[in-house]
């Protein structure tokens, strides 16, 4: 208890896994919390005349309670025993081995495949924000940084991209006036704060000397201008304290600056279903829900990034989408890439598995598997008459002389326990084939020698039996001990029977085992160098496995889009959006006993920069919002699209305002919270965005809510100039058409039938001045009392009903709203004490205040 108690000091944040003999145990607190958690038993165990609560359970069972524990959010210290019990004089040596936490939890049975699982380190400093994250089980890291005019803008990135990165652990430094807890309230991921972790980030230059990531980590900061890479040593040094070992495979440190993507804020990817569900919460009725049929993990993991960021630049764009093309031209050579695709194994996370030396035999015949079936894949599109698929063979590495390495090496069908089996092949050592034939003939003879002394003593029952303490044995029934030979020694007496040995067989015992032992000595060492040479081509697994994920999505994109009967959408350099029969892909996908209205767009900087949506609930309004959007998205992915044809201009960024929610939590209403993403839209959206506009301004009075809708479309008219959806009740709205020739007027298309409507789903020109709301209401099921009491008020509400609102001369208008984004950027920089900077903030402030005013208007 004494070197337990000395470990769990250094370890008070984590539950300590204490090993002892075949168990891992738990004591005190540690036991309390993992017995109801895990649902064990808690016993007790007498130390210095006290109970100390205690619980436990087989050390070949351990991944699968360590994994509920991180999934519950618990940090886990592995005190595993570093010496041979049988050498050790006194206590067994235990220390540490390895710390688990939910950003480096790595076993591939129990992460999700389809999802990263990212460690994720940020550092803020003044007004300068820089985020690295990895996934330990693949080895990918990221890095960025962005210098901000304000606080505020910082914070938005910040949680924007907790969003979409979604990591399992945060590390992140504290700043005295900032709360990064309430900041991140919403996000469900384990926070450490830096100072309480008590990292050497020296550890951090130590390490590298000895990784490839020195040169990328220089050139980085020599290129990029860097200023810091201190969010970088902090996540390093953290997975040197918690792992102890196995970096090799962090091998890739990859710059991204969240500008060259199509950004997408976390509102949005939330109310267009991206990734999830908005009532499944989960990856069903979503778009990765209808995109994702990867055949691989690494595949699904890749779309994922793909979806949360689209590209930005056409050659990216076109890339894709030719070679989307190229496969939907042969359905041969589609099908023929799809089965080898089939047997391939999650090849990039292998390679942490490599990296801490704990790959088995069976995960090298994946391996192998996987590598067989790359090559059939190098070959297929070699093969093709498609110049671009030909250079995409050209990328394929398929590591032949690793793949005939393990083939050489490892059976066919390796055993799982392969510590006491042989697993190397016949041929491979002569010495290894050796000493287990001389094993294999020791265990004929004890056989041969069971069979020999049953009809020598006339004892039918008689066993030649073994285990770890007594080693081998003659077991006798006591029915028959009479009959047992005076050669015979007694070992052990049990109740219905008796043990003995004699010298002949103890003789062959010495032999079995020493053979045995010695082949399986031999047959490890052999594997350890084997392992090393894995370690050595761990980077080119990781560049292979890069290879086959791209492969992966784009012939998923060209299978989808066969089925879906998806188009290959165009781009132009007309600021022009314009998609002829465009369908929303979730609601086709999951609506399949409907067929789908499809409905016509254009958007452009001319007539049709901002379209106002006039009619009923349920008509389709926010269904045709949302699939304009997700169509350009998916372009911008590189996948075809749900339309017959779509030409495109590239969208910087997409911004929504769907749906009514509130935040009790922060003591924000549902109008709060809808006019803080109106803020953000108009602060952020520039003329190459993408605007969708639902019901705003529905949360509070009528007139109220009638003014800002008014003066939100000005505004984007006169200061924003970005192409814009915007659905209203507010049939006002309609009569700012006469007034700007940029704006015009849709309406969903409704059939009157007596009291009743049907919806057609189908957008036309023109405006209503009904929303058909008590109609509604009747399908609903509201009662007729309700529903023609209703229709008496709406009466006499309409005729007595008169305008508030004086529309002025559209040259007023621009006078009166004439945004200046000039002066928010002056009030910025005000604000900026330029005594905290350091010279390299100082120029980072200054170019972000150059891409500042280049973005406005006023430039």
């Amino acid at each position: 208890m004494k070197q337990y108690l000395d470990v769990k000091k250094k370890h008070k944040d984590e539950i300590l896994l204490f090993r002892l003999g075949d168990f891992y145990e738990m004591f005190f607190d540690d036991a309390v919390t993992a017995s109801k958690e895990l649902h064990l038993t808690l016993t007790k165990r007498a130390s210095t005349g006290n109970n100390v609560p205690m619980c436990g359970f087989p050390h070949h069972v351990s991944n699968s309670y360590i994994s509920k524990l991180i999934d519950k959010g618990y940090k886990v210290a592995i005190c595993d025993q570093v010496e041979d019990p049988k050498l050790a004089k006194t206590i067994v040596k235990r220390e540490v081995t390895k710390v688990i936490t939910p950003g480096t939890f790595t076993d591939s049975e129990y992460l999700d495949s389809s999802n990263n699982n990212y460690l994720m380190s940020v550092y803020v400093k003044n007004l300068s924000i820089f985020i690295s994250y990895l996934d330990y089980s693949t080895g990918e890291i990221y890095i960025t940084e962005k210098t901000f005019l304000n606080r505020k803008e910082l914070n938005i990135f910040f949680v924007d991209e907790c969003y979409r990165i979604n990591p399992s652990e945060i590390l992140i430094n504290k700043q005295k006036d900032v709360n990064f807890n309430k900041i991140l309230k919403n996000i469900p991921s384990y926070i450490n704060f830096v100072e309480d972790l008590n990292l050497n980030v020296n550890d951090f230059d130590e390490y590298i000397d000895d990784t490839n990531i020195y040169s990328e980590l220089i050139n980085l900061k020599n290129n990029r201008n860097i200023n810091d890479l201190i969010s970088i040593k902090i996540l390093f040094s953290y997975v040197i304290k918690t792992q102890k070992d196995g970096f090799k495979h962090l091998n890739f440190v990859i710059y991204y600056n969240s500008d060259d993507n199509l950004l997408i804020d976390e509102n949005s990817k939330i109310n267009l279903e991206l990734v999830k569900g908005l009532n499944t919460n989960s990856k069903k009725d979503s778009l990765l829900g209808v995109l994702d049929n990867c055949k691989t993990s690494m595949g699904s993991r890749t779309l994922k990034k793909w979806i949360e960021k689209p590209l930005k630049y056409r050659d990216e764009i076109e890339y894709r989408l030719n070679i989307v093309e190229k496969l939907n031209e042969d359905f041969i050579l589609l099908d023929n890439i799809i089965k080898e695709l089939n047997e391939i194994y999650d090849i990039e996370r292998l390679s942490v598995k490599i990296s801490n030396s704990t790959i088995t035999p069976k995960d090298l015949i994946a391996l192998l598997n996987s590598l067989k079936s790359i090559k059939n894949i190098k070959f297929i599109l070699k093969l093709s008459n498609s110049e671009i698929l030909s250079k995409l063979s050209d990328q394929i590495n398929p590591l032949e002389k690793l793949k005939s390495t393990i083939e050489n090496t490892i059976i066919d069908d390796p055993p799982a326990n392969f510590e006491e089996k042989q697993f190397i092949k016949k041929g491979f050592s002569k010495e290894l084939d050796d000493l287990f034939d001389m094993s294999t003939k020791a265990k004929k003879w004890i056989l041969e020698f069971e069979n020999e002394q049953r009809e020598k003593t006339g004892i039918k029952n008689l066993r030649v039996k073994y285990n770890k303490i007594l080693g081998y044995f003659i077991e006798i029934t006591k029915s028959f001990v009479d009959k047992v030979p005076s050669t015979y020694i007694r070992k052990q007496t049990l109740v219905g029977s008796e043990r003995y040995f004699s010298l002949e067989l103890k003789e062959m015992e010495a032999k079995l085992l020493s053979s045995r032992d010695d082949a399986l000595a031999l047959q490890l060492s052999l594997f350890d160098e084997l392992k090393k040479y894995l370690s050595d081509n761990i980077k080119n697994i990781q560049e292979l496995s890069k290879v086959v994920s791209l492969i992966d999505v784009l012939t998923n994109f060209s299978d989808v889009s066969i089925k879906n009967n998806y188009t290959k959408p165009e781009f132009n350099q007309d600021e022009v959006i314009e998609i002829k029969d465009g369908r929303h892909p979730i609601i086709e996908f999951n609506f399949t006993d409907e067929l789908f209205v499809p409905n016509d767009t254009v958007l452009d900087n001319k007539e049709n920069l901002i379209h106002i949506i006039t009619g009923p609930n349920m008509a389709g309004k926010s269904t045709y919002m949302r699939q304009v959007a997700l169509i350009v998205i998916m372009a911008q992915m590189g996948c075809y699209v749900p339309a017959s044809k779509a030409n495109l201009s590239i969208v910087d960024k997409i911004f929504t305002r769907i749906g009514a929610s509130d935040n009790l939590s922060k003591g924000e209403s549902t109008f709060m919270v809808e006019m803080k993403e109106v803020a953000n839209i108009l602060n952020n959206a520039t003329s190459s965005s993408l605007i969708i506009l639902d019901e705003v301004g529905r949360g509070t009075s009528t007139y109220d809510g009638i003014s800002l809708a008014w003066a939100i479309v000005e505004f984007i008219v006169e200061n924003i100039k970005a192409k814009t959806l915007f659905a209203t009740h507010y049939h006002e709205l309609v009569d700012l058409a006469k007034k700007y020739d940029c704006i015009s007027n849709l309406t969903i298309q409704v059939q009157e039938q007596e009291d009743t409507i049907i919806f057609l789903r189908k957008i036309i020109d023109g405006y209503t001045n009904n929303s058909y709301g008590i109609e509604v209401a009747k399908l609903a099921g509201i009662n007729e009392v309700v529903l023609n009491r209703s229709r008496e008020i709406l009466d006499n509400i309409s005729e007595e009903k008169s305008v508030l609102i004086n529309k002025p001369k559209q040259t007023d208008i621009k006078s009166r709203n004439k945004y200046s984004a000039s002066e928010k950027i002056l009030k910025d920089i005000s604000n900026i004490n330029i005594n905290n900077l350091s010279p390299l903030e100082a120029i980072n402030i200054l170019n972000t205040v150059i891409e500042r005013i280049r973005n406005t208007n006023e430039y």
